[in-house]
C-alpha cells in the first residue's frame, strides 16, 4: 500500500511540475494536472488539497535529486498548502545553496583589478552547467513566478537580476579591456544567457526536441560567446 501511495504522489508531483511549467500559474487547472498524472480528480484530492498544494508539490520536485514521495509523511496527506510566502522562503533558502556562479564573480573580481586575461571559456560553461542541472525549477519560475509576486520579489527581481547585472557587467569591463564597444553589453550579456538557455534547458523541450547531445551543445554556447563578447576566439574546455 505504502509504495502504490509513493508512486501516485510522486506521479501527481512530476504532473504539476510539467503542467505548472507549461502553462503558469493562473492557467493551470487541477483537472490538467490529474489528466497528466492519469488519474481522476477524485484520487488527486487524496493527495493535495488544492492548487496550491499542487504548486508547492512541483517546486519541491523542481530541485534535482529531490525524492517527494519519499520524503513525505503519507499519513499526512493530503498535502495542506503553506502559502506563497512559506514557498517563496523555500526557493530563497534553496537559492543560497545551489544557485551559485563562482567562476563570474571571480572573473568579476578579477575584470575589476585589470590583472587577468578575458576568461570566457569558463564564465559560459558555468553559465550552461548551472542551467542544465538546475532546469527544472528554472523552468517552473521562468513560467510562473512573473504572476506570483512573492516568487517574483525572490525570483525575477533578486535571484535572477542579479544573475543578469553580474553577466552585463562581466560582457562590459571585458569588451573595454579589448577596446570594444561597450554601450551594447546588456543586449550582449542578455542574447548570450537565452542562448545558453535555449542549449541547456529548451532543447530538451517540446513535441520535437533537439537531438543535439550535452556535451556538443556546450562546446557551442562555449565557441559562439567567446567571439560574441570579445570578438576574438578562447580556449573552448
Amino acid at each position: 500500500m505504502r509504495r502504490k501511495q509513493q508512486a501516485k504522489l510522486a506521479a501527481i508531483a512530476a504532473a504539476a511540475l510539467t503542467v505548472f511549467s507549461r502553462d503558469g500559474f493562473a492557467s493551470a487547472q487541477v483537472a490538467d494536472i490529474a489528466r497528466e498524472a492519469q488519474l481522476s480528480v477524485g484520487t488527486l484530492y487524496l493527495y493535495a488539497d488544492g492548487k496550491q498544494a499542487l504548486f508547492e508539490l512541483a517546486v519541491e520536485a523542481a530541485f534535482p535529486g529531490a525524492d517527494v514521495a519519499a520524503e513525505r509523511d503519507l499519513r499526512a496527506l493530503p498535502k495542506r498548502p503553506c502559502g506563497m510566502d512559506a514557498t517563496a522562503d523555500l526557493i530563497e533558502q534553496a537559492s543560497r545553496e545551489r544557485a551559485r556562479w563562482p567562476v563570474l564573480r571571480a572573473a568579476l573580481r578579477a575584470a575589476v583589478a585589470g590583472d587577468a586575461e578575458p576568461e570566457v571559456a569558463g564564465v559560459v560553461g558555468e553559465m550552461f552547467d548551472l542551467m542544465s542541472r538546475e532546469r527544472p525549477i528554472i523552468r517552473l519560475l521562468d513560467r510562473c513566478a512573473w504572476e506570483l509576486p512573492e516568487l517574483h520579489q525572490v525570483y525575477g527581481a533578486g535571484l535572477r537580476a542579479r544573475y543578469f547585472r553580474d553577466v552585463e557587467q562581466y560582457v562590459r569591463s571585458r569588451r573595454a579591456a579589448a577596446h570594444r564597444a561597450a554601450e551594447d553589453s546588456a543586449a550582449i550579456g542578455r542574447a548570450v544567457i537565452e542562448m545558453v538557455a535555449w542549449m541547456a534547458m529548451h532543447r530538451l523541450a517540446g513535441k520535437e526536441p533537439t537531438s543535439v547531445e550535452t556535451a556538443t551543445a556546450r562546446r557551442a554556447c562555449v565557441a559562439l560567446a567567446c567571439g560574441g563578447m570579445l570578438g576574438a576566439s578562447a580556449a573552448v574546455r
